[in-house]
């Protein structure tokens, strides 16, 4: 993994804790706790009536908008652009995948 990839995912990961040293940080970090609390609900409905992989592949499903406006919200940061938030995508819907079936215990 390159030098700007793992500064690209720090920064994700900074974000989506709330860190407020980029501009835009607030707003993505509330995009992110929609999208979140999005994936969680989703997540309940579908888990009782099917297994928690196919559960946490219909929530991702679902909450897609969310998704979509978290992305947005930090490809606006001076420190991001649309490129370095697509490269990452892949890699943030397998963590937030893992986060749902492993019972959402640790931060997302």
């Amino acid at each position: 993994m390159t030098t700007r990839a793992c500064a690209v995912r720090a920064l994700l990961l900074a974000v989506s804790l709330g860190a407020s040293g980029t501009a835009g940080a607030g707003e993505a970090a509330e995009r992110h706790a929609d999208w979140r609390g999005c994936l969680h609900r989703r997540f309940a409905l579908e888990a009782p009536h099917i297994t928690r992989t196919r559960a946490a592949e219909a929530a991702l499903r679902a909450c897609q908008g969310d998704e979509a406006a978290y992305l947005t919200a930090l490809s606006a940061s001076p420190l991001l652009d649309g490129d370095d938030v697509a490269r990452v995508r892949p890699a943030l819907l397998l963590k937030a995948r893992g986060w749902l079936i492993a019972g959402g215990a640790r931060p997302l």
